[in-house]
């Protein structure tokens, strides 16, 4: 059912705004506040989109007395992050088409963002914008395979693990770690209703994200398109905006036009 009350934190949405399209940024790993977010979707004005930007769990005023900055205390944090975002986004999207009209609607994200706006993409139940950015398959390659896995204390994790079981190796660890993790692998989700507007925008020496891992998410999901760009993985976001708003515009104009119930 359908909401007659607009959800916190949301601004105003008018009349003529039904008339645009809108795009719904996840945040990344270490975004906590909509600066970054809003100027990638500030351009977009122009296009005739709309942005609308959530503050994620555990991140900005949403985040744990005990926690400093972006490292979580847990890795069950990691999961319930990712649990909340995408039940608030799909909830948030609900109401957009529901209650606010909008004719076409997307999801983006970068890194993080972007494992979490593939799985929202492939759970909403109608053809909406799917555009994961600078995003791997699986939450696996960021923590165990990328630069993550030097930051993330193992041993901790270890003596953790040794209070209520036999003692662990390093590896067995990471092996656990692994198979924890693989719940986020989004080559198991569904494929999007409309794999035509999903876009997936890379880098070229991205040291988070290695090619693999988004050449199994465009294998994954036939139809889909992958997009590289030069630089790392924060160098080819700051160099080449311009690429990113290209592909919500390129992904919205790929679906058919929804005509608003209000």
């Amino acid at each position: 059912m359908c909401s007659a009350v607009p959800p916190l934190g949301l601004l105003p949405i008018t009349r003529q705004q039904q008339h645009m399209d809108t795009s719904f940024p996840s945040a990344g790993t270490g975004d906590h506040t909509f600066e970054r977010r809003l100027r990638l979707g500030g351009p977009l004005l122009k296009e005739n989109i709309a942005t609308m930007v959530l503050e994620s769990p555990f991140y900005g005023k949403r985040r744990p007395l005990l926690q400093r900055g972006s490292k979580l205390l847990c890795v069950s944090d990691l999961l319930l992050l990712g649990r909340a975002t995408i039940e608030e986004a799909r909830s948030l999207l609900h109401w957009l088409d529901c209650e606010a009209g909008f004719g076409k609607m997307g999801i983006c994200g970068l890194s993080m963002g972007g494992v979490h706006a593939a799985m929202v993409g492939s759970l909403h139940p109608t053809p909406i914008a799917t555009l994961p950015f600078l995003s791997p398959h699986s939450a696996v390659v960021a923590f165990c395979e990328g630069v993550l896995k030097h930051a993330t204390a193992w041993e901790a994790l270890r003596d953790d693990l040794s209070v209520h079981e036999a003692s662990m190796t390093l590896e067995e660890v990471k092996e656990r770690m692994r198979n924890v993790l693989s719940l986020t692998d989004v080559t198991r989700f569904p494929i999007p209703k409309d794999p035509s507007a999903v876009i997936f925008v890379a880098a070229t020496d991205d040291g988070y994200i290695p090619r693999h891992s988004v050449l199994e998410l465009e294998k994954a999901w036939p139809g889909s398109e992958v997009r590289w760009v030069r630089g790392g993985h924060v160098s080819s976001f700051l160099l080449h905006n311009g690429a990113f708003r290209r592909a919500v515009v390129d992904g919205l104009n790929r679906l058919q036009w929804k005509e608003s119930p209000l």
